[in-house]
């Protein structure tokens, strides 16, 4: 409680005893900052001010850039009994619960056209996840009923190459890719024309502008990545269900506990059942995404009690999956800039 409440003297007020545990915990079986990011499970400046408490405190000390527990820290785990972080995920699915190779030929057809992909910007606070995360979600959606015979739009996260994806896996009604990216927009279009896919259109779109009619109520299942302020999260799968035709309609779109905490998970939650969607499906880091290039430049980076950039995967998001009830609510606002600034709780912008 000590060590909790120095945190929050910080200005860090969305952690409770548990979140000290788990970084403990993290600390036990790594001396990385960004696994025990990862394994703690709670936003980067979070993370980032429990250490430097820690550190101030004398439970670790920081040497090259390593975060190592001291003989006080030792002691202070086995006082309270903080047990290691355990991973128990399957290897097979890589803890997705679907394995990206039962559908193999898709695979690696998708990875070598993936190769040539354009290279994330910052500018649109973009971040691409794994082949293997690509292909999963795809699965997934087509396990879900969510893909054959289905009128689906990708919204805003081609950066991943999901709307891609889909159009080589097929079975679909018919797809359209929005983007505001025109590299990601030229190389699908390329792609589907090299190919010959049909019923698939891919065209430049920016999702702060109102929709038109001709996307209004006129899809089955939407895929959107919203950034993670809870005014830009609102925002966007507000675009995504103003898509859909009528209820049992599908939205997915990821969620991280790197830029938000549990605390923000629940005003999501809250916000997604009041506008008269389910929740399905919550798959914990089941996106894993690659270090992306401008880790230098972000807060993510400045905040952090190291240099050391990322090596390994460490950015992961959970994968959500929401329904449409009777009577949900369709809106189809303009979205402001101001919805994208960080705040306390996001910094890898």
């Amino acid at each position: 409680m000590e060590i909790l409440k120095e945190a929050q003297a910080k200005k860090v007020q969305n952690i409770y005893r548990r979140n000290i545990e788990r970084v403990l915990g993290a600390l036990l079986v790594t001396s990385d900052f960004w696994k025990v990011v990862d394994y703690s499970d709670l936003p980067v400046p979070y993370t980032s001010t429990i250490i430097k408490v820690l550190e101030e405190k004398g439970y670790v000390k920081i040497e090259n850039d390593e975060i190592l527990l001291t003989e006080k820290g030792l002691e202070l785990v086995k006082e309270y009994n903080i047990a290691p972080y355990k991973d128990f995920s399957c290897e097979a699915c890589q803890g997705r619960g679907v394995p990206f190779y039962k559908n193999i030929d898709f695979y690696r057809t998708f990875v070598e056209i993936a190769k040539d992909r354009p290279e994330p910007v910052q500018q649109f606070d973009q971040g691409a996840v794994t082949p293997e995360t690509t292909v999963s979600r795809v699965l997934h959606m087509d396990m879900r009923g969510d893909i054959e015979g289905k009128e689906i739009i990708v919204m805003g996260a081609e950066d991943d190459l999901t709307g891609l994806a889909i159009a080589l896996y097929g079975g679909y009604k018919r797809l359209l890719i929005i983007d505001i990216d025109e590299r990601l927009i030229e190389f699908d279009n390329k792609i589907i024309k090299e190919l010959g896919l049909k019923n698939v259109e891919a065209r430049v779109h920016d999702l702060r502008n109102p929709y038109t009619e001709e996307f209004l109520g006129k899809f089955d299942v939407f895929v959107t990545d919203p950034p993670e302020t809870f005014a830009a999260f609102k925002a966007f799968i507000a675009r995504g269900i103003a898509t859909i035709k009528e209820h049992g309609g599908a939205g997915y779109f990821g969620l991280t506990l790197r830029d938000s905490s549990i605390f923000r998970w629940q005003k999501f939650q809250k916000e997604l059942l009041r506008i008269g969607a389910v929740i399905t499906d919550i798959i914990q880091d089941f996106n894993d995404y690659m270090n992306w290039g401008y880790h230098e430049e972000t807060k993510a980076a400045q905040i952090a009690p190291v240099n050391k950039a990322p090596e390994d995967i460490w950015y992961r998001s959970a994968w959500y999956r929401i329904e449409l009830l009777p009577g949900f609510e369709r809106t189809n606002e303009p979205i402001s800039d101001e919805v994208f600034y960080l705040d306390e709780e996001g910094s890898t912008t």
